[in-house]
């Protein structure tokens, strides 16, 4: 193998890296987490469920964990704060924190817009912000979990609060990427389609609609946390230095249409 091709595998690892996922207990969340442990990352697994946590704390290689409600201002600046005084810096953060309530508009209550809004916008914002305050003077990566549905509104069930925040949250990564350019942060996101997870919950009881996911995804099928997870570490690596601001959609071409 030549020098230019072992460079570029390094260019892979996040080796001694923090790396901190939120909603890592299940799922997506995970699978980045054990993703970024397998290239060399320290993680640390945040999530609201702790019995959860503590079985994935097991799955993950040197793993540590701790309870978050992100949508708690304090307890996000203090969480984030321990962590960097613990390991000296946060070096990449996966912004996986989410909640779906699948109601029509109409039936909607204030209370479930709320509620959505709270996880995936401002909880997304909460720990971008806690994260940046301790990332070294050289940089350092985030990576949220957006959505096809905050790049389309062509949802298959009513999913309104959903697909509003996950707009929201493809616009705060740009606005984020350019802010802290100059602080060598560079905020990207991943836009999966409906990946084989728990999340999906009581969609996969639909025969049919899984028929019409598969139907109106060009490669005929869901995604993998583990697809979504390689996106992810893609992103929050060296690999990705000159990327910034950029939304990349693991969708089995469901955007291109």
């Amino acid at each position: 193998m030549s020098d230019g091709a072992t460079a570029g595998l390094r260019a892979f690892r996040v080796d001694c890296q923090v790396a901190v996922v939120t909603g890592g207990a299940q799922g997506i969340g995970l699978a980045c987490a054990t993703l970024l442990a397998e290239a060399g990352a320290r993680v640390v697994l945040l999530d609201r469920d702790e019995d959860a946590l503590q079985s994935a704390r097991a799955r993950v290689p040197n793993a540590t964990a701790r309870v978050l409600d992100v949508t708690d201002e304090a307890a996000v600046d203090r969480t984030f704060a321990a962590l960097a005084g613990e390991h000296g810096a946060i070096h990449v953060l996966v912004n996986n924190a989410g909640l779906a309530i699948r109601k029509p508009s109409l039936e909607l209550s204030l209370t479930d817009w709320n509620a959505v809004v709270a996880v995936n916008l401002t909880g997304a914002f909460l720990c971008a912000r806690a994260a940046a305050r301790h990332m070294p003077a050289s940089g350092g990566a985030i990576v949220n979990a957006a959505s096809i549905m905050g790049l389309s509104g062509g949802g298959l069930y009513p999913n309104i609060s959903y697909q509003t925040t996950k707009g929201g949250l493809v616009n705060m990564t740009r606005a984020l990427a350019v802010e802290w350019a100059p602080r060598g942060i560079r905020v990207n996101a991943v836009a999966p389609t409906w990946t084989r997870t728990g999340f999906i919950g009581a969609l996969e009881r639909s025969p049919e609609l899984m028929q019409r996911i598969r139907d109106v995804t060009p490669l005929k099928r869901l995604a993998e946390p583990h697809e979504v997870a390689s996106a992810v570490l893609f992103l929050a690596s060296p690999a990705a230095a000159m990327v910034t601001g950029h939304v990349l959609a693991v969708d089995g071409g469901y955007l291109a249409q």
